[in-house]
């Protein structure tokens, strides 16, 4: 997705030219930008997540008191994986920002139609309505030379206005399945049939929730969602389902949700949702060095507790408001 949007860049560059008016901006203000979507992670997540173990692995391990943290690790690389694939859609849609619309009408703006590099025999163009303070746009794409019949949508998108510049709601997708159908290979992403995106800016703390389609069933719908505040505290909770955890016939779904602060300090609950562990809730807190100082397990009933929840940080900033 990054080399398609880089040579897109290329062409916009190369085609477009003129200055932008103050109703231009209004358009390109209802496009996200990847501060406002990416998952806050600690300092600390990039040196952790060298050694994040493969989904599933950290799941399976022992958690050991004063020892690193699996499970953290696991969310950061959560967390890293969930910013890696925002950035893919969103670098689709910042080669936009720069370049001053082909065509103008009133509530309307059109960039293109442009040759899609890297998939000869396409072209792509990028269409944005605005309908009050509601903006609807779509990339889409079809064979050279097509009439307007032809296009489909490759990316759709809405945003919401309301509260500020880039403040609001909006929603945004991928249609993986469809490009394959229509011969427009996506590249980079091998097994993912669509990505769904939905966010909110407009009240603290802002959240941002991604679901991941697999392809032909391959892979079972993954939801991960990312919530953060000015101060820094993040939040990433993701479901996993058809995870094999205990020995037994039915597989687990695991609900997962971890905070932490800038610096590096979180608490995570694991919940399991169904499977032959179902029921079974797990909570732990690490410190800045992502070795556990607590955990509470509800299916202990000798030792429920190990090491002192006064070690777990106060992230509450970031609880539901009433």
């Amino acid at each position: 997705m990054r080399t398609f949007a880089l040579a897109l860049c290329c062409l916009l560059t190369v085609a477009c030219g003129g200055d932008f008016s103050n109703d231009d901006l209004e358009f390109q203000n209802a496009l996200p930008q990847r501060e406002d979507l990416a998952a806050m992670l600690p300092d600390s997540a990039a040196r952790a997540g060298q050694g994040a173990l493969p989904r599933g692995q950290a799941l399976r391990r022992a958690q050991v008191l004063g020892g690193t943290s699996e499970l953290a690790l696991q969310a950061y690389a959560a967390g890293t994986r969930f910013n890696t694939d925002v950035d893919g859609l969103l670098a689709l849609l910042e080669v936009f920002r720069h370049a001053p619309p082909t065509t103008r009408e009133p509530d309307r703006r059109v960039w293109g139609p442009f040759p899609a590099d890297g998939h000869p025999g396409h072209e792509l163009r990028f269409v944005m309505e605005r309908q009050g303070s509601d903006f609807g746009y779509l990339l889409q794409v079809r064979p050279t030379g097509g009439g307007e019949s032809a296009w489909w949508t490759y990316v759709p998108g809405t945003f919401k206005a309301g509260g500020g510049i880039r403040k609001g709601e909006g929603t945004l997708a991928m249609d993986l399945k469809e490009a394959r159908a229509r011969g427009f290979e996506p590249q980079e992403v091998n097994l993912v049939e669509r990505l769904d995106i939905r966010y909110q800016t407009k009240a603290l703390p802002t959240s941002v929730e991604l679901l991941v389609s697999g392809l032909g069933g391959a892979l079972p719908l993954a939801r991960y969602a990312s919530r953060r505040t000015p101060e820094g505290l993040g939040e990433m909770s993701f479901r996993l389902p058809g995870e094999d955890l205990v020995p037994g016939g039915l597989l687990e779904t695991l609900d997962i949700l971890a905070r932490w602060t800038p610096d590096g300090r979180g608490v995570l609950v694991l919940n399991i949702l169904d499977g032959d562990a179902k029921g079974a809730q797990y909570t732990e807190c690490w410190d800045s060095r992502t070795r556990i100082t607590f955990m509470q397990r509800n299916w202990d009933f000798i030792t429920p507790t190990e090491g002192d929840r006064r070690t777990c940080p106060d992230v509450s900033a970031l609880d539901p408001k009433p």
